[in-house]
């Protein structure tokens, strides 16, 4: 996946949730969950996805 798609998707996600659109939020988690057991060899697109949920660190 180029880093644009990855970017594009995290964004999406982040529409999604913004939206309370939690059916598309899902897709998208489901989506990632797929393309991480077909391509080991990339960074997890859920690690990414998961990090949106923590604080930042001061």
């Amino acid at each position: 996946m180029s880093e644009q798609t990855r970017v594009a998707v995290l964004a999406e996600y982040r529409a999604a949730r913004a939206a309370d659109d939690f059916q598309r939020a899902l897709d998208i988690v489901l989506g990632a969950i797929d393309h991480d057991e077909q391509h080991p060899d990339q960074p997890p697109l859920m690690d990414e996805i998961r990090g949106l949920h923590l604080p930042a660190a001061a």
